[in-house]
């Protein structure tokens, strides 16, 4: 079974993963970015990891797995 990525998807899926990885970080580390706590660094670079995965694996999800699964939303 071969996964077709491109650089398309990557691209796009780096572009989600900064949008919504920010939006994110700056709801859950808001204190530390703000005011005077601790900034986290493992969940904040995981914040950005989980858009990225969940873009990728949406994307293969939606790729049909062989010719004859296509099916026609009609």
């Amino acid at each position: 079974m071969l996964i077709k990525l491109d650089k398309k998807v990557i691209f796009n899926a780096l572009i989600v993963a900064v949008v919504v990885g920010s939006i994110l970080l700056i709801i859950n580390q808001y204190d530390a970015i703000f005011y005077d706590a601790k900034f986290r660094v493992i969940p904040a670079l995981l914040t950005y990891c989980v858009p990225f995965i969940v873009f990728i694996a949406g994307r293969l999800s939606s790729q049909p797995k062989n010719k004859t699964d296509r099916r026609s939303f009609r």
